[in-house]
């Protein structure tokens, strides 16, 4: 998936309270499944980078230009910062986008029904087998029972913690591929959200491995999640 998207990051909240907003960002976001994400994000009217990230499955980086910070770890690791900017992950917004399948060699599915604002929904909820025999839930898939499609994803994590919320509306054919134009990410724990709005996208096509390539620049702050802050590279 290669697509340009606005996007609009709301950081902080009213229990930080802190809450920054950056509208009409330019966003660019290039998929390779299973794993791999790249995504830019660009201020409004000049078009300097807000943040450049990137994750090939087991790790990620994110440089953070204003702030000239260079965050390095592991994708399973989880460490909210107060500056909620910081929390962005790319592998967030890879769920968010490549919806994740059901894996039958560990994983089932039960169904239930739920009404929401006036529409009816099927739940789908993915479950795995925890320990005792009991069954954890990963996952809750909403379709619109008006037309079947894909209305929101619900994550979560060991002891039943909630993550991740994702809607999708707006549903458009792009190029042959019936896809959510517009798409809302949570994450409560990490205090951020974000909104994007794909403007065009395109799918199944190769992209070059080094386009997910990101070198950390001279003169910014390392940031190695689960290791101590080192200083700024060149010193």
């Amino acid at each position: 998936m290669t697509a340009t998207v606005d996007l609009e990051p709301t950081t902080g909240s009213i229990y930080s309270g802190v809450i920054k907003e950056y509208h009409d960002v330019r966003g660019f976001i290039l998929i390779q499944s299973p794993a791999m994400i790249r995504m830019q994000g660009q201020a409004p009217v000049v078009r300097t980078d807000i943040f450049d990230m990137v994750s090939t499955g087991e790790e990620f980086r994110l440089y953070i230009p204003p702030v000239q910070k260079f965050i390095v770890g592991k994708t399973a690791f989880s460490r909210p910062s107060k500056n909620s900017l910081e929390n962005l992950r790319p592998q967030h917004i890879l769920e968010a986008l490549l919806v994740p399948e059901l894996d039958e060699s560990h994983e089932k599915w039960l169904l239930e029904e739920s009404q929401e604002g006036g529409h009816r929904y099927y739940v789908v909820l993915i479950v795995e087998a925890a320990e005792g025999g009991e069954l954890r839930l990963k996952r809750r898939a909403w379709f619109d029972r008006a037309d079947l499609q894909l209305a929101r994803m619900q994550f979560y994590e060991a002891q039943g913690l909630y993550v991740e919320d994702v809607r999708y509306s707006e549903y458009q054919d792009f190029q042959g591929v019936n896809y959510p134009s517009h798409i809302e990410l949570v994450r409560p724990i990490e205090d951020y959200r974000l909104a994007i709005t794909i403007l065009k996208a395109t799918f199944n096509q190769p992209i070059d491995a080094d386009k997910f390539v990101l070198k950390q620049p001279p003169d910014t702050q390392t940031i190695n999640l689960g290791v101590k802050e080192e200083k700024p590279s060149g010193q």
